[in-house]
């Protein structure tokens, strides 16, 4: 059963919309990846998609509520967002970014309880973040506030988690074990996951659906297998890649030709 429902969805900023007639489902325990090329509309999809935007129209629906019908805290006791790195809380500590994610679905004068400590340890636990409790958000990397922001969402306690280019601006090394925890929550948590990546590899190794816009619409969208096709990635990207099977997982990944993009 599906636990978000997007039907007809158009949203964007001023009078134009940037992403147009999108409809899609997304069911607990499942893990789905937004690709599209720079201005395609992943971002606004993420932010439309949890009631951030005004410009919109169409519908969402949260395990069957309408999400107009609901308050930002009832949204916020549903999904649980993970921004681009660029968000500014360097003068916060680790531990005080997750925690904020208590106070996203509850009043920070109601105080702590034993199991919002325990959620809250949980989440530094599940994120390898306990020992960075204490430090503050500007002397991490940015694997390592990454891992905070994701334990900030789960110290949300919601059932579905929206990413927002959870790979940028991070080494091969990061982004492997940021998708890699990603995964554990889908398996272990039974998270449903949705995350605009930029990194088709990435997302093709480790998401069981990809969703490909092209001009703010869902040009194609399945299994890794169906959707990483030259064809594809050609008429999405305007690129011609080479697609191969991963010597490991069988998985498709590509290569680009070289001299051969589209301009």
């Amino acid at each position: 059963m599906a636990i978000l429902e997007i039907e007809d969805l158009s949203a964007g900023y001023g009078d134009g919309f940037v992403i147009r007639n999108i409809t899609l489902s997304l069911s607990a325990g499942e893990f789905a990846a937004v690709l599209g090329r720079n201005g395609a509309g992943k971002s606004t999809l993420i932010r439309a998609a949890q009631g951030l935007l005004s410009h919109v129209r169409g519908r969402v629906r949260l395990g069957g509520a309408d999400l107009l019908s609901l308050s930002r805290r009832e949204i916020a006791g549903k999904i649980a967002y993970v921004p681009q790195l660029s968000e500014a809380v360097f003068e916060f500590t680790a531990e005080d970014i997750v925690h904020m994610g208590l106070y996203a679905r509850q009043s920070r004068l109601q105080g702590l309880t034993a199991r919002d400590s325990a959620v809250v340890e949980e989440a530094m636990s599940l994120t390898e973040t306990a020992a960075l409790r204490g430090r503050k958000m500007a002397h991490l990397s940015g694997g390592e506030r990454q891992r905070v922001f994701i334990a900030r969402a789960l110290a949300q306690d919601t059932p579905i988690l929206f990413l927002d280019e959870p790979s940028l601006h991070l080494d091969i090394n990061y982004q492997a074990e940021i998708y890699e925890l990603l995964e554990a929550l889908r398996n272990e948590k039974g998270k449903a996951i949705l995350a605009a990546e930029h990194n088709i590899n990435l997302a093709a190794a480790h998401a069981g659906r990809l969703i490909c816009l092209k001009d703010g619409t869902v040009a194609v969208q399945g299994a890794p297998q169906d959707t990483v096709r030259p064809d594809v990635i050609r008429d999405i990207f305007g690129a011609k890649v080479d697609v191969r099977a991963n010597l490991h997982s069988g998985l498709p990944e590509i290569s680009l030709v070289p001299g051969s993009r589209d301009r």
